[in-house]
């Protein structure tokens, strides 16, 4: 590759990176975060969003109306309007219940695997893709057949055919 054709791709990657920051900037910046104190609605359903309902199959205490997502949403409500926070809440809830009940799994010791290894995957992923293309491009892009390979192609024709045909 020529020195200009690998300067112009350092450029595209660098902006191609650029543009990734600032996309992950904005989700950032523009993403709600939940009140991590006093009574309000918006809280309870955050907490009761990241609990799972015990009688539920998949579903948060959140949106589930079984008499046991009920009673979990009493709970965190009366949690709340007695100052706890939201940690407190969620470590209430592991130590009766285990850590079954939350629908993240922690991300710390074990459970952090869940969260390490498809972040790993995908970067190798991507890694092995822009090594690929990389490998490609750095290839000859004109390969064209000898006229030893041509001989060769009529030979094995004739043998096979018992043709004589001219290939050109």
């Amino acid at each position: 590759m020529s020195p200009a054709v690998q300067r112009r791709v350092r450029q595209q990657w660098w902006w191609w990176a650029a543009l990734g920051l600032a996309v992950v900037v904005l989700v950032v910046a523009f993403a709600g975060s939940a009140p991590t104190s006093g009574v309000s609605d918006e809280r309870l359903f955050s907490l009761a969003e990241r609990l799972k309902c015990q009688q539920c199959v998949g579903e948060s205490v959140a949106g589930s109306q079984s008499p046991s997502a009920v009673q979990f949403r009493e709970e965190i409500s009366a949690q709340m309007a007695s100052g706890a926070t939201d940690d407190e809440i969620l470590n209430f809830f592991v130590d009766r219940y285990g850590e079954e009940v939350l629908l993240n799994p922690p991300s710390s010791g074990l459970g952090a695997l869940v969260w390490i290894v498809p972040v790993v995957a995908g970067a190798a992923a991507l890694l092995a893709l822009a090594s690929t293309f990389r490998r490609w491009r750095a290839e000859p892009a004109g390969r064209h057949a000898t006229s030893s390979d041509e001989e060769r192609v009529a030979r094995a024709l004739k043998a096979r055919t018992g043709r004589t045909d001219d290939l050109s």
